[in-house]
């Protein structure tokens, strides 16, 4: 998201202005090149690590159809406006036995930790995740599946394709 024309800003500014003597980045190795050229302009150090992934990923062989009934403990619903993430968990407690939690953008950080902790914790009522794409955002998430709602998503000025 830092390359993102219309939201770049916003990552380069946190980036830039973040008071901490460490940083932790986790994402595409497609950003390295910028991220290698900000933290050059700005004379830090950068330390390069790769991970390997715990679980392997797999496209499921059809969709839902639409029907989110079929949504199961464990999955997380990524829809790309906070009307839909509503209306989608409305449908869902509605036509399953689940409970959702949510979690978008605009949600105060320690909103968005806790319903990220009421949906890992076993224990918990709360099975599935109802979300924006912020969930790829610094959050630790037990997902066991991720469903998209749609394959467009507003682009700045217009909606697209999600980009592959």
């Amino acid at each position: 998201m830092i390359a993102d024309e219309s939201r770049g800003w916003a990552w380069t500014r946190a980036l830039c202005g973040l008071p901490a003597k460490e940083l932790h980045l986790c994402g595409d190795p497609s950003a390295l090149p910028l991220v290698r050229e900000l933290v050059k302009v700005m004379g830090d150090e950068l330390v390069e690590k790769k991970y390997d992934r715990f679980s392997t990923l797999k496209v499921e062989p059809r969709s839902l159809q639409g029907n989110l009934a079929n949504v199961q403990k464990g999955d997380a619903v990524v829809a790309f406006s906070r009307k839909d993430i509503f209306e989608i968990k409305q449908r869902i407690e509605r036509e399953t036995k689940e409970k959702c939690c949510v979690v978008y953008g605009a949600l105060p950080p320690e909103t968005r930790r806790q319903q990220a902790h009421l949906f890992n914790d076993k224990s918990s009522e709360y099975g599935v995740l109802v979300a924006s794409d912020a969930i790829g955002m610094g959050l630790n998430l037990n997902i066991r599946r991720v469903v998209l709602s749609t394959l467009e998503k507003f682009q700045g000025k217009e909606r697209g394709p999600l980009p592959s």
